[in-house]
């Protein structure tokens, strides 16, 4: 399973013919896109009014990970640790990354820093 950060997101909804929408349909197609609530919260307000009511109706078709306690304390333990090195990111980001650790997702994302987690 890979979890589709909302960059790749953006990506597929703007235009499917490029290598990020074209892996965007092949996880869709092959029932390997997942989703977790930081990345439908980024997108769905980011979207205007009429695209919301479809693009939800795709999200509830797809693998939904939850978000739990442990998830904020990983988050927080990797943003401590990058801003040792000097490095910061958003927590969102954080979030995202420790979602995929714990359940050993692969991140789709176009995202440069999540390189400095995974």
């Amino acid at each position: 399973m890979v979890l589709v950060d909302s960059s790749a997101w953006i990506e597929f909804f703007r235009t499917k013919v490029n290598v990020t929408g074209d892996s965007v349909e092949n996880l869709l197609d092959a029932n390997e896109a997942a989703l977790c609530g930081v990345v439908e919260m980024e997108i769905l307000h980011g979207l205007h009014p009429h695209e919301q009511k479809k693009v939800a109706e795709l999200f509830k078709v797809l693998l939904y990970i939850e978000t739990e306690r442990q998830d904020f304390i990983e988050a927080g333990y990797i943003l401590a640790k990058l801003r040792s090195t000097g490095i910061t990111i958003p927590a969102t980001d954080a979030l995202i990354a420790a979602i995929c650790l714990r359940h050993d997702l692969s991140l789709l994302s176009l995202d440069k820093h999540f390189n400095h987690i995974f």
